[in-house]
């Protein structure tokens, strides 16, 4: 009975799972190519979208004309996919534009959920100057009303 070559088995299997493992780590990850262009050269950045409160609005503005539109910038608030700030504007002692500084930027998932988190978290600072818990985005949104309310206590608002 002739035995056919151990060694060849073993030098073909392990060439094999060799280029299996290489194949699979050259795979892209799925978000991680074309529109998400901004979020890849610029990571942590924050979305280009910032909230304002609307022209006419804001009813009584007696302070309004007392001093110009300041922007104050809260603390960074590190969550577990990253670090969030908020920056604010404030004009005669309301917030006239909320925008976030930084955001998570720990992999494409959670760019991903700052990228729909943080417009809504703008709208709701200029509009309550508090912040709910966006559905989907707990860490980002706990940063998120750290940094705000720190940002709030810069600016004198409490």
């Amino acid at each position: 009975m002739k035995r056919k070559h151990p060694l060849r088995r073993i030098v073909l299997g392990t060439a094999a799972t060799v280029s299996g493992v290489v194949l699979l780590l050259a795979l892209k990850q799925p978000g991680s190519g074309g529109g998400g262009a901004v979020a890849q050269n610029q990571p942590g950045q924050a979305p280009p979208v910032a909230a304002t409160a609307p022209p006419g609005g804001g009813g009584a503005g007696a302070g309004a004309g007392a001093g110009g539109a300041r922007t104050v910038t809260g603390d960074v608030a590190q969550t577990q996919y990253g670090p969030v700030q908020v920056s604010l504007t404030v004009s005669g002692g309301k917030i006239t534009g909320a925008q976030a500084v930084k955001t998570p930027n720990s992999g494409p998932r959670s760019e991903q959920i700052a990228k729909d988190s943080i417009p809504k978290l703008n709208q709701q600072a200029v509009s309550a100057a508090k912040v709910d818990t966006v559905s989907g985005a707990t860490y980002t949104s706990e940063g998120y009303a750290k940094s705000l309310q720190s940002a709030l206590d810069k600016a004198g608002a409490r």
